[in-house]
């Protein structure tokens, strides 16, 4: 089971042909391996920011919804929130805060049984039991 983070999403649909063929290279093998694609509410919101800001909205929130249609969305629950508290005290604790949305979406993927895909993880990599992939 895969969450696919922001950066894949972006770069799959984005301007840069190196990094588009990184992701799309990426969801071939996850495809091939029979992983469950999702994302989570929060990449679906940092993608929102992107449309808010684009040129060309209409045609930004057209692509979005294309690509996030065949993916399921992992909500926030209980579960997750316990886990980001647990997560940032972790992180507090040891001088490697990372910003609220990141952990947000470690949280939603963990407490779903998910790894994250992500092109940086150097966001994730301090998580403790999060299998992070990067492309």
């Amino acid at each position: 089971m895969a969450c696919l983070d922001t950066t894949i999403l972006i770069d799959l649909a984005g301007p840069n042909a190196r990094l588009r063929k990184r992701a799309l290279d990426k969801l071939s093998e996850l495809i091939d391996r029979n992983e469950t694609l999702v994302t989570t509410r929060f990449n679906v919101a940092e993608l929102y920011i992107g449309i808010a800001r684009s040129d060309n909205p209409r045609n930004d929130e057209a692509s979005v919804r294309s690509l996030i249609g065949d993916l399921g969305i992992l909500e926030f629950n209980d579960r997750a929130a316990r886990m980001f508290g647990q997560i940032t005290a972790y992180l507090q604790t040891f001088g490697r805060p990372i910003g609220d949305m990141d952990v947000l979406i470690a949280a939603t993927a963990m407490a779903a049984g998910h790894s994250m895909i992500t092109r940086d993880i150097s966001l994730f990599v301090n998580i403790p039991q999060l299998t992070v992939e990067e492309y």
